[in-house]
């Protein structure tokens, strides 16, 4: 096993250019050492330096015959799909096997939160937590400034948040939001772990937003955002 498989090396393989140059943007403002290729040739040719990681779209041919083959707990598969023409319509991930994931109708946005899931997860092991969509009105404060936003999804430890100009990356804000049924506002505050630019929009099928973590939450507030997202939704009267 080499440094590269300890590191955030991510090695992207998809046709369209829009998507990849977007994906490859972001991730590489992250922190993460990106390599990107638009056909499976020169893809295969890289593989000799060993990614952490690697997101590969299933319109290159043979795409999920080898996302399957690579996926192994030293280097984990994102197969990006779209659902066959005869099934119903569907949006979101789906485990193919214990290391390779695919996701069906996913935008950018959700790509880069499950790399973050994958790759940098606070204590250095690697999870998923699970999240819940979204759709909550959401008052931030940042700077000495008010702005309106929304929630995209949310778990335990962080949101999404849909805003017309994002803040930079590691910007602190408050935010308060009303979860569902919970009769009250919740009020925390949250640093900006990334961000989408009005400009990427197109090209990702996304408004602009950020990521965010949430920070300082009291013993209550995890609670019940724990309960929030184990009962996807909803919360006990």
């Amino acid at each position: 096993m080499t440094q590269g498989h300890f590191g955030k090396r991510i090695f992207i393989a998809d046709p369209r250019d829009p998507e990849r140059m977007v994906l490859s943007s972001i991730l590489g403002r992250l922190g993460y050492e990106i390599s990107s290729f638009s056909n499976m040739d020169d893809f295969l040719e890289a593989l000799t330096e060993q990614p952490r990681l690697v997101v590969i779209h299933a319109q290159l041919e043979g795409a999920a015959e080898r996302a399957l083959s690579l996926g192994s707990a030293e280097c984990r598969v994102i197969l990006v799909d779209l659902p066959p023409e005869s099934s119903h319509v569907f949006s979101g991930f789906v485990d193919a096997t214990e290391h390779v994931l695919r996701g069906i109708n996913v935008r950018v946005p959700e790509i880069v939160m499950v790399i973050n899931d994958f790759i940098s997860p606070p204590e250095g092991m690697i999870r998923r937590p699970p999240r819940v969509a979204g759709g909550y009105a959401t008052e931030i404060h940042l700077r000495e400034q008010t702005m309106m936003g929304h929630i995209y999804n949310i778990s335990v430890t962080g949101a999404f948040l849909e805003i017309a100009n994002p803040p930079e990356r590691d910007e602190t804000m408050l935010l308060k939001f009303q979860l569902p049924h919970t009769g009250e506002m919740f009020q925390c505050e949250g640093l900006s772990t990334w961000r989408v630019l009005p400009h990427e929009s197109a090209a990702m099928r996304s408004p602009p937003g950020c990521g965010v973590r949430f920070l300082n939450l009291t013993p209550d507030q995890s609670s019940l955002l724990e309960d929030f997202v184990e009962r996807k939704g909803r919360v006990e009267p």
